[in-house]
């Protein structure tokens, strides 16, 4: 059987949902014994559960217990938790009050700075923590959830918020030539040196979120009955709008999971982060049922940019029945990073390796003895071979690292980039809700992927987005793809297109994105710009979709083969 029809079954059992392993369930029970986990309870170490007292010290005795006996279930009572710390409160005071300028975006989102945890959940093994009913009430700007180096942990039922949320609220009650008046929200009060790291504006009659943004305006002032003034100029109609000020767009997750393995966040929901929602790093299975990253009742924002974000993960990402609005950016982005390569001198068969970008995870990224690398051309992102890596030699202080490969290396390595096959996690996302937030609803850079029984509604660019960012340092080309029984509804309306876009930061002659099914999902277009862009990909197929573009052609094709539209 050819290649070519192997990679259209693989999308038929893709589509049926009977690849048996991939989507396999994390054991929440003792491996090898039939029989229930032994319980540690928070309440036996005395925290208050009205928010009204530190819980930290009560939570971390508890975890403790845990990670020493494994193989059990941690038991909260439902309630408030404060989780407080005193250093964590210091950071968010110099980002909130910015006197000397000093603690900003571009301080606080750099590798290995320092960050307090919330819940230490690192190298758990075995552990269930049943939190229904259960909020952690973060004071100051932390990382929540930590989870680094753990195994078969399941976390059902926990919701995370902040005592002063990380990002402030008001209406807009005046409108000038040079400046805009903001009543703001009284949970949320402001000094005259705040960082505003992005300004966002929400239309309360589409109730929706404007594609307009201001980004680090720092010329601004309280007035005396509390009002915030911001000297920029805005459009007469945007009066009455609510205004959102951002303090930070990166920094530490709500829930970190870094080198770990078969982790399960089940009914999980987090309301607020100065920074992403969930970041995952060189993890293998995630399974999230039921995952909510929603704003506050009367707020509108979530977490201050992308609900989670996955990176060099492997085996199975699982979305199930999920919910993402109001996050400051793509609700799921999923990739690897691309990096560069420079020559060792006498060495043909090594290179130091280095990524351009940040990496969310905020550690170096490297890859590891025995990895599979695809090498491309940067030019078109296309793949031209692959090697296997043999060694390792990590500089962390520098962020890079010598890497020995199998084979002799090509020359002028300039004109190449490099990134790890070893680590394409499949996606699967089904019955999930998407709605009004900036950016992309899902970020595709990744293989083996089902996109199915979706509502994605009123994001500010695509719907979806196959993609590989040259800019951004994020691929790879992706291939086996199934979007299906999807709905997708005033999408893109801050340009593009309204649904799907497939594209590549190439030439011409890039075909980077294969095997792509895109069948009976529902388009609802108000603009007049496709609901499909097919670019730089081949051996693609649409059919049985209903298209309402307000253009001529609704699916755009072009640096493409192989493209079959049915109806």
């Amino acid at each position: 059987m050819s290649m070519k029809k192997l990679s259209w079954l693989f999308l038929a059992l893709l589509a049926l949902g009977c690849s048996s392993n991939m989507f396999a369930k994390t054991n929440l029970r003792s491996k090898g014994k039939n029989m229930p986990l032994a319980q540690i309870k928070l309440s036996d170490y005395g925290p208050r559960s009205d928010g009204s007292a530190n819980a930290k010290d009560a939570f971390q005795a508890a975890l403790d217990a845990c990670r020493a006996k494994g193989n059990c279930e941690l038991i909260i009572d439902p309630g408030v938790y404060l989780i407080s710390d005193p250093e964590a409160i210091k950071l968010r005071d110099a980002v909130m009050s910015l006197k000397d300028k000093s603690q900003d975006e571009n301080t606080i989102f750099q590798f290995y700075f320092p960050y307090v945890t919330g819940l230490d959940m690192r190298n758990l093994k075995n552990v269930k923590v049943t939190a229904k009913g259960v909020t952690i009430l973060c004071e100051g700007f932390m990382e929540p959830v930590t989870l680094e180096g753990s195994k078969n942990v399941c976390i059902e039922g926990l919701s995370i918020s902040y005592k002063r949320l990380p990002f402030t609220q008001g209406v807009i009650t005046k409108v000038e030539k040079d400046y805009y008046d903001v009543k703001l929200d009284a949970d949320t009060p402001l000094t005259e040196g705040a960082s505003l790291s992005r300004i966002s504006y929400w239309d309360p009659v589409r109730e929706r979120l404007e594609p307009n943004q201001d980004y680090f305006q720092r010329d601004n002032e309280v007035l005396s009955d509390g009002t915030f003034r911001v000297h920029s100029s805005l459009p007469q109609h945007y009066k009455g709008f609510v205004v959102i000020f951002n303090h930070s767009l990166h920094f530490r997750p709500a829930i970190l999971m870094n080198e770990c393995e078969d982790i399960t966040l089940k009914d999980v929901t987090i309301f607020c982060q100065p920074g992403m929602g969930i970041v995952g790093n060189k993890t293998r299975n995630v399974f999230m049922q039921g995952l909510r990253v929603v704003p506050l009742p009367g707020k509108k924002l979530s977490t201050n940019t992308d609900a989670t974000h996955f990176t060099n993960c492997s085996g199975i990402i699982d979305f199930e029945n999920c919910m993402f609005a109001n996050q400051g950016d793509d609700a799921t982005n999923l990739h690897n990073f691309y990096y560069t390569m420079l020559p060792v001198e006498g060495d043909d068969n090594s290179a130091i390796l280095k990524v351009k970008a940040m990496t969310h995870a905020l550690v170096l990224d490297a890859p590891e003895a025995g990895d599979i690398m695809e090498i491309v051309d940067y030019e078109t992102m296309n793949v031209l071979t692959t090697m296997k890596v043999v060694r390792v030699e990590k500089d962390v202080k520098n962020l890079k690292s010598k890497v020995t490969f199998d084979t002799p290396l090509p020359n002028h390595l300039e004109k190449y980039a490099c990134i790890n096959a070893s680590r394409m996690p499949s996606l699967r996302m089904r019955g999930c809700s998407i709605m009004s937030h900036r950016a992309r609803g899902v970020l595709i850079k990744t293989r083996n992927v089902l996109i199915e029984n979706c509502t994605i509604m009123e994001t500010t660019l695509y719907a979806i987005h196959i993609g590989v960012e040259k800019g951004w340092g994020e691929g790879p080309g992706s291939e086996n793809i199934v979007i299906r029984g999807n709905r997708f509804v005033r999408c893109g309306y801050g340009g593009g297109c309204t649904g799907i876009c497939i594209n590549c930061d190439g030439n011409e002659k890039s075909r980077v994105h294969d095997n792509i099914l895109i069948e009976n999902n529902i388009f609802e277009s108000e603009l007049d710009q496709p609901d499909v862009i097919v670019s730089y990909a081949k051996n693609v197929m649409l059919r049985h979709n209903i298209f309402s573009a307000k253009t001529k052609d609704p699916v755009k094709i072009r640096h493409a083969e192989k493209v079959v539209q049915q109806n």
